[in-house]
């Protein structure tokens, strides 16, 4: 029997991702450089993972900016002109670094840093209600691989990127950073979504706050989804800041270490976010299996008697994670309608992802007051919680992953 051939990706899901891709580039780096900075002027793992707690924090109001942004017309120019803003930031930040203090780097670090993140989470937010549109139902899982099958690979690119500006100097990475984000600008000004007539018609009574809230409640695969994201992010929102800290006492702050470990987490994101697109059958039993598995990958890395032996096993903790975060998303596109789209990803951002600003404070100071050792297991434990949703989450499983032709 002859097989029907996929339907192509519009235009828009295009135009898209390489804008998103782009922008990853300058976003990726700076979550590896800046607390990199941090550490090294303070030495103290507490003051690092409280700036890389700052990426986060913007979140704790994403569910207000989701309600809003369901009520303004223009996206497209908010989208863009928030990308654009990233640009002048960072430019900012540069002329800062160009003075030499110290002091003032920090400051202007922890506010860039900041005001960076709150414009990610409102181009975030658009980006998900856009994929709703421009994709076809029968594209969510696909198109979800594929968008983070590229995503993982602009990580990998800026993490060995990020690890060379480590080498040869930080303050060299600017004018990247800017250049990426005004790039991504540009291709974000090429999307034609729906016409603003069609946007005020349909949306011209957005849902309240109130029913956004409400809708998510009621979802129970929703709600299942976003209580399980939370302990995700209290477990691993602060992950790359332990890993930082790692390298920088445990193996000598060597630059080449910390490339080679990212690069190969990196390298397992890419084949997981490849292998999702082909995950079938029962998806809270794919879940749960994978979420079982960061266990033992995680108290593994503190008992590594080199960094060698943590590279395979960080490829493996990426490769799942991606996996895991293909089926999350085709269920969370699956379970929202677009009408509903933009407020529950703000809900979902604030209650789910916000967390990682307290995960990145707490493991920082767990390393700081405590031993480095510990953070990993405090992961491990947070993981068991998990698994304790998803066993609940029975509406989970009767969802039905895309069939692939």
């Amino acid at each position: 029997m002859t097989q029907m051939k996929r339907k192509g990706y519009s235009r828009n899901f295009k135009l898209s991702r390489a804008g998103e891709s782009i922008n990853n580039i300058s976003s990726s780096m700076m979550l590896v450089l800046f607390p990199w900075i941090v550490l090294s002027i303070t030495n103290s793992s507490f003051l690092t993972g409280l700036e890389f707690a700052m990426s986060d924090l913007p979140l704790s109001a994403s569910f207000l900016v989701g309600y809003y942004l369901t009520k303004l017309k223009r996206k497209k120019t908010i989208e863009v002109g928030v990308t654009a803003v990233r640009a002048l930031i960072l430019l900012f930040i540069f002329v800062v670094f160009l003075t030499g203090d110290k002091f003032y780097e920090l400051i202007s670090i922890f506010i860039g840093y900041f005001a960076t993140s709150w414009t990610e989470d409102i181009s975030s937010q658009i980006g998900g209600y856009w994929e709703k549109e421009f994709m076809d139902e029968d594209q969510y899982q696909s198109g979800i691989s594929l968008s983070n099958f590229l995503n993982m690979l602009v990580i990998l690119v800026s993490y060995v990127m990020a690890g060379l500006f480590i080498a040869i100097g930080i303050d060299l990475a600017f004018p990247l950073l800017i250049l990426g984000y005004a790039v991504s600008t540009i291709l974000r000004s090429f999307i034609k979504p729906k016409s603003e007539e069609a946007q005020e018609e349909q949306e011209e009574q957005p849902h309240s706050f109130k029913e956004g809230i409400s809708y998510v409640w009621k979802n129970k695969i929703l709600r299942y989804l976003m209580i399980r994201n939370l302990l995700t992010s209290l477990a691993f929102g602060g992950f790359l800041v332990v890993i930082e800290v790692l390298v920088k006492f445990r193996y000598a702050g060597s630059p080449f270490v910390l490339t080679v470990l990212l690069v190969g987490a990196m390298i397992g994101g890419v084949v997981g976010s490849k292998l999702g697109s082909n995950v079938k059958g029962n998806p809270r039993k794919v879940i749960g299996v994978l979420t079982a598995a960061y266990i033992p990958m995680v108290i593994f890395i503190p008992f590594s008697p080199s960094y060698i032996f943590i590279i395979p096993d960080s490829f493996l903790l990426m490769l799942t994670s991606q996996i895991d975060g293909v089926v999350f998303s085709t269920l969370f596109f699956k379970a929202t309608p677009k009408d509903y789209m933009l407020q529950v990803h703000g809900v979902h951002n604030t209650f789910s992802l916000f967390p990682a600003v307290v995960s990145s404070v707490i493991l920082g100071a767990i390393i700081q007051f405590i031993s480095l050792d510990w953070a990993f297991y405090a992961i491990a434990i947070l993981v068991v919680g998990q698994i304790l949703v998803i066993w609940k989450a029975k509406e989970i499983g009767d969802v039905n992953m895309e069939e692939q032709n």
